[in-house]
């Protein structure tokens, strides 16, 4: 009930307003030259073009009426083109080459890859941040400690089995290393 009697008061203040900014308004007046003089003639045929208010027809540059607009003969158009010019970034280059044997664990957009891997007994797999973000490599017995991009961690893995990996700080990474003989 309130909101519909501060919306009528609103709607009168509104209405108020309207209409005493039309009342302060001053009446047109009109001309001299065309107050009491009957109506100019135009050449038959030809329809008459309106003057501006209060503006007589002999003050326009000329003494004519001003013209009809004409189309131009071809329209404008503007062209716009939007460059954006992006650096390419550059390949990081790795600290060491790999050691012969080892397999490359890439870290990317917030996945491993590749995310299962089979290496042998005593092979060594290096993981390495090819991302922007900080990841970081953490089996059940072994941590990487925060990977800023383009630093590498290695881990040699001595035995057969099944070893799962995640990333702690984004728990959705994960990998599985596969001991095979």
């Amino acid at each position: 009930m309130v909101t519909w009697l501060i919306r009528g008061v609103l709607a009168v203040g509104i209405l108020v307003v309207g209409l005493l900014a039309l009342a302060s308004r001053p009446p047109d007046s009109p001309s001299p030259t065309t107050a009491g003089a009957p109506p100019s003639p135009t050449p038959a045929g030809l329809p008459q073009s309106p003057t501006p208010a209060g503006v007589p027809q002999s003050s326009m540059p000329g003494g004519a009426p001003p013209s009809a607009p004409t189309p131009t003969a071809e329209p404008f158009v503007q062209r716009v083109v939007s460059r954006v010019a992006r650096e390419t970034q550059a390949p990081f280059p790795t600290s060491t080459p790999l050691p012969s044997g080892a397999a490359l664990v890439s870290i990317v957009d917030f996945g491993y890859m590749p995310g299962t891997i089979r290496v042998h007994p005593g092979q060594t797999v290096v993981w390495r941040n090819d991302g922007r973000e900080e990841h970081d490599v953490t089996g059940e017995d072994w941590h990487s400690g925060p990977m800023e991009p383009t630093i590498e961690y290695r881990q040699t893995f001595g035995t057969v089995g099944t070893f799962t990996y995640r990333c702690s700080i984004h728990t959705d990474m994960t990998g599985i290393i596969i001991g095979i003989q």
